[in-house]
């Protein structure tokens, strides 16, 4: 019959027989048949176990239809197979009652698929669990079958599950323990339970030996599996010794050792069996029907990680990136050393973070040593990623940047360094704004209120004094004076009176006050003949001259007024005196204001002036956009990661910058052929400019820390600050590296140039391992405590130099003022020369060629 129609049968018996009994009467009832006491115990088990202990409300069960018997050894009787299996068929009946009265799913799976066909059973025979690993015979079908079957039944899921396994099956439960080790399934993601129950044999009484017989003849000959005559199977805690056990390893085995309602609870786990670790078997607390499960307090107090901090001295596969091709010593010396500090600086920061974390876990390194981070190289990654993939190393001793790229072959544990490459430069003179450090005191909208002013000052002022002239005619004549002042009214008038002479011979002028007639001969009234049409032309010419000189003779005080206003506003901005007076209030009123204003206006201007030339240069190079068009040189630290990023950057001022003024790719010239040669396919794909970079990015010969090469501007830091200390240079480096230089080789004033732009943002580093690493929890715990402690402060301090001060001091040089600031005023007033000689020549001209035609008009 089969079982699920047994179990459906013995649903309706012993759910009725247990429904009103009690766990307390359970546990001290021992009148009850041994099997179906044993099935209740062990349903309370897994509900509890699930429900109050790991609080997981999925639960995977596995067990087997026909059960092993135990060997007559381990106890004096054995119970008869039939009795065995409806004791199972009664317990996985309680469980599935059990999934209606909570709120746990529960999922029973049997074993017996694991049983070997005996068809292809034909080989020897060895005792079952006797392998190096407690392993069993199998051919390669079965064993893939059995895997594939292993798949289906337990996935790894972001959910975590229980998966509880029957020892009583024997060797299925043996073989599906082997399964799941090569798996690599006692993670934390499953958190297994082990139930071996001796009182399975039943008590002892006379004349079950014969029956033991017996049963042994009722197993099929499918059931017996390949094991030795005497049926020994090996103790659990043997067997376990084998297993793939690890720090995040979730495993509690129950044992009943006697026929009392009470299971012993071990806690097992492993350092790791490939770090040479020995399993770990610790007693945690115990089950009873009436308290359940109990817990020891130190157990219920304390996380995972911090019950295995002792890893027994597990030795760790440790790989880490070292790009300096002239280390010395030993590779510990060098990574726990400050010698060359400024040469890998992350990585040898992190190691020495891992062994802060390894004195805490107690295991010891097997280090090796690359030359690269892990890149993709012709479609698989290199150096250490490539070696986490290929199980080469357990652990990466250097920090990585975690792209999206390598998300799905490795894990992080957490952040270690903080990368901060950025170009550095001294940051040229700012010669543009220099030339017009007399425009700069003022914004533009001040010089147009100031020239606004202007106008209205020199409207109104012109106004006035041509008021005064008309009103007070003699007071008018005081309005231009010579430089030592006017002289009396009465001294005038007198002087008037003894020297008519002089003043009737007093030539006028465009500023004369006083106008006089002068008495010019008569010109001829006769009409000119217009026969012609240059007579015209000249009749007109005559005729427009004369009635200009007219309006001249009327009010030539307007226009000399009007220039001596505009002269009066100038001077008293440029904080020069003129000889310009006013008898009229208002007048005074208007200069008066107008020499305030422009005392005001010259102490600011003078000023911002000073502050200018004291203050520190402005820098104009400021984005990465700015150091593109900028005259200054660029070169990059000759290191992977640098080269990777113009390989995959979308940034069109990277790859602006990389074209222009990094590495000059071939030309299509240099890789076209010549005509006279045959040009075939495999030639013009290697001439690639694009492939030949990228072999240039992915070579390890000139990639860290090569030497000068001028052609291509990729230098070592020593290399590369060097430059832009006596050159007009920009070196991209990290800073890390970069301010140690910085701080033995440059002087005070070259610290205080010095600029940095940033081409990238800050990268954050992370530190890795091998995909679901069970070292994973335990370097994130690790790292966290030494952040917490303080640790990785110090060892920040330690590797991480500090920026160089700008001790800002004021020299004599520095109140130098060169061409360059005061070339503006030598342009303006090389200009006005210009200006003038040409005005010069245009008024020569004009007036020969105006006695020329008075003369021909004549």
């Amino acid at each position: 019959m089969p079982w699920w129609s047994l179990l459906l049968l013995l649903s309706l018996s012993s759910s009725e027989g247990f429904q009103d009994r009690d766990l307390l009467e359970l546990e001290l009832d021992y009148g009850v048949e041994e099997p179906l006491r044993t099935s209740v115990l062990q349903s309370t088990l897994l509900l509890q176990f699930a429900q109050r202990h790991k609080h997981i409300p999925r639960l995977t069960y596995f067990t087997c239809q026909k059960p092993h018997p135990l060997p007559q050894s381990q106890f004096h009787t054995q119970i008869p197979v039939s009795e065995l299996r409806a004791s199972f068929a009664a317990k996985n009946v309680q469980l599935i009652k059990s999934l209606y009265q909570s709120e746990l799913f529960v999922r029973i799976v049997p074993l017996d698929v694991l049983a070997p066909n005996p068809s292809t059973g034909s080989g020897p025979r060895g005792r079952p669990g006797g392998g190096p690993s407690g392993g069993f015979s199998q051919t390669p079908s079965q064993a893939q079958s059995n895997a594939e079957w292993l798949d289906g039944v337990l996935r790894m899921e972001a959910l975590r599950q229980i998966a509880a396994v029957d020892l009583a099956c024997g060797p299925l439960s043996r073989r599906f323990l082997e399964l799941a080790s090569a798996k690599m399934l006692y993670s934390e993601k499953f958190h297994w339970l082990l139930i071996e129950d001796s009182a399975w044999a039943g008590r002892s009484s006379p004349g079950d030996d014969a029956q033991g017989e017996e049963n042994r003849d009722e197993l099929a000959e499918g059931q017996q599996l390949q094991s030795t005559g005497d049926d020994n199977l090996p103790t659990i805690e043997s067997f376990l010794g084998g297993m793939n056990f690890y720090m995040n390893t979730e495993l509690t085995l129950a044992k009943r050792m006697s026929e009392a309602a009470h299971y012993t609870l071990f806690d097992a786990w492993n350092p790791g069996l490939n770090y040479g670790g020995h399993v770990n078997l610790t007693e945690i607390g115990s089950f009873t029907p009436s308290d359940g499960i109990q817990l020891h307090a130190w157990f219920r107090t304390t996380s995972t990680v911090l019950r295995r901090m002792d890893m027994q001295h597990a030795r760790v596969r440790c790989m880490v990136v070292v790009t300096n091709k002239n280390m010395t010593g030993t590779l510990m010396y060098y990574l726990t050393h400050t010698v060359s500090g400024h040469i890998d600086t992350m990585n040898r920061f992190n190691f020495n973070l891992l062994m802060a974390v390894r004195d805490m876990f107690n295991w010891t390194f097997v280090l090796s040593r690359t030359t690269s981070w892990g890149y993709v190289k012709n479609g698989r990654f290199d150096g250490m990623i490539g070696a986490l993939i290929r199980n080469e190393t357990d652990i990466g001793g250097a920090p990585i940047f975690y792209w999206l790229e390598r998300h799905k072959w490795i894990d992080v544990a957490g952040r270690s360094w903080s990368s901060r490459p950025c170009f550095i430069f001294r940051h040229p003179r700012s010669t543009q704004k220099d030339r017009i450090v007399f425009l700069q005191p003022f914004t533009n909208d001040v010089w147009v209120l100031i020239m606004v002013c202007g106008v209205f000052t020199v409207l109104i002022l012109w106004l006035l004094t041509t008021i005064e002239w008309k009103l007070v005619p003699q007071d008018g004549a005081a309005l231009i004076k010579p430089k030592g002042g006017a002289p009396p009214r009465q001294l005038q008038q007198q002087q008037a009176d003894k020297e008519p002479l002089e003043e009737t011979l007093r030539p006028i002028t465009a500023v004369s006050v006083v106008v006089q007639d002068e008495k010019l001969p008569e010109e001829d009234a006769s009409p000119i003949d217009a026969g012609t049409l240059w007579q015209r032309c000249y009749q007109k010419l005559h005729k427009y001259i004369k009635d200009r000189k007219a309006k001249q003779k009327k009010a030539p005080e307007r226009v000399g007024l009007f220039l001596e206003s505009v002269l009066f506003f100038v001077g008293i901005i440029c904080q020069q005196g003129l000889g310009f007076s006013t008898s009229f209030v208002s007048g005074r009123c208007i200069v008066i204001t107008s020499l305030l204003f422009s005392f005001c206006i010259y102490q600011f201007y003078s000023a911002s002036i000073v502050g200018t030339l004291l203050m520190e240069k402005p820098k104009t190079i400021k984005t990465l956009s700015d150091l593109v068009h900028s005259s200054l040189r660029v070169g990059m630290e000759d290191i992977l990661y640098n080269r990777d990023y113009f390989l995959h950057t979308k940034d069109p001022v990277s790859m602006e910058l990389y074209a222009k003024k990094i590495t000059s790719l071939p030309t299509s010239k240099e890789n076209e052929a010549d005509e006279d040669e045959p040009v075939d396919a495999a030639s013009a794909s290697s001439t690639d400019p694009a492939k030949s970079y990228r072999d240039i990015v992915h070579s390890h010969e000139t990639g860290a820390h090569a030497k000068d090469n001028s052609a291509s501007n990729w230098l070592d830091p020593e290399t590369g600050l060097r430059r832009v200390k006596y050159e007009r240079f920009a070196f991209h480096v990290d800073v890390a590296a970069a301010y140690k230089i910085i701080a033995e080789t440059f002087n005070e004033q070259d610290i205080c140039d010095l600029t940095e732009v940033s081409m990238f943002p800050p990268q954050k580093t992370v530190c890795i391992m091998q995909k679901n690493s069970p070292m994973r929890k335990v370097i994130s715990y690790g790292l966290r405590r030494v952040t917490e402690t303080g640790i990785l402060t110090y060892h920040f301090n330690v590797w991480h130099s500090r920026k160089p001060p700008c001790v800002k001091k004021i020299e004599t040089s520095d109140l130098h003022v060169d061409m360059d600031t005061v070339s503006s005023a030598l342009l303006i007033l090389l200009f006005s020369y210009g200006i003038t000689l040409m005005i010069l020549g245009s008024e020569i001209l004009y007036c020969k060629w105006q006695g020329r035609i008075i003369i021909r008009l004549k």
